[in-house]
């Protein structure tokens, strides 16, 4: 039973490398898929702002429009005044003068503002188009990388992996069926137990359990965390131990 406790324990360090090595290969995707993410979020909301830009230049080109009619109208006033027979037709001349210059007044102030707005949106966009370019540039470079370090990943993990079949291939599949299932619920399958408490819960074993331990002859899990258990002096190399003891004291 040493045996299989020693290929398990190896077994276990396998397992825990690939699944590192597992958790660090998933978080890339996810990493760049933030990025993406926030790529997605600014390009929109530059979208929305050229939206806003357009439907200004458009109310511009409005506005121009009705400002050409207004001087239009101005010039058929200033006509109308200058024809005018009577003084009813040259108060209503005038008034209708005033009224189109008082127009012609609003609507140019109006669009005087709105051209600064317009040109501080575009100047604002430049901005920020030159800035998702820099961003998107950034993305394609760091998938590169990426692609890459996941290629790495998965060449370490599927070595790893042979390494660790071959141990599995010694172990008897009742055992192997067993830490599996242990793994799965507990993440950490097998524990050593040191004078009488279990190392992966720090509970105190039952006498008569940790009497079996130290014998070595069966495969034993704890009571409370039902992890598989070990005395851990029972996977010490007897060889080398013997080999430290008969050093001379001006040896050790």
């Amino acid at each position: 039973m040493r045996d299989q406790l020693k290929r398990l324990e190896e077994l276990q360090r396998y397992d825990a490398q690939i699944q590192e090595l597992t958790n660090a290969l998933q978080s890339i995707p996810a990493k760049l898929q933030a990025t993406q993410n926030d790529l997605n979020r600014v390009e929109g909301m530059l979208t929305t702002e050229r939206t806003q830009l357009a439907e200004s230049q458009r109310y511009y080109s409005e506005q121009k429009n009705l400002l050409e009619a207004d001087e239009t109208h101005a010039t058929s006033a200033k006509h109308k005044l200058s024809q005018a027979k009577n003084s009813k037709e040259y108060v209503a001349a005038t008034r209708e003068i005033d009224q189109t210059r008082e127009s012609v007044q609003t609507r140019e102030a109006e669009m005087t503002k709105l051209v600064e707005a317009v040109k501080a949106k575009e100047k604002l966009l430049a901005e920020r188009d030159a800035d998702v370019q820099g961003l998107r540039d950034s993305i394609a470079k760091d998938g590169e990388a990426a692609r890459s370090r996941m290629a790495e990943l998965e060449g370490k993990i599927a070595a790893i992996r042979v390494d660790r079949d071959k141990i599995a291939a010694g172990v008897r599949p009742d055992v192997l069926k067993r830490y599996g299932a242990i793994r799965m619920r507990r993440g950490l399958a097998v524990v050593s137990v040191r004078n009488g408490t279990c190392t992966g819960c720090n509970m105190n074993l039952p006498p008569q359990l940790y009497n079996m331990l130290q014998r070595g002859t069966s495969l034993e899990t704890c009571p409370y965390c039902h992890r598989i258990v070990y005395w851990d002096e029972l996977m010490k190399d007897p060889k080398a131990e013997g080999a430290a003891e008969k050093q001379p004291d001006s040896a050790r």
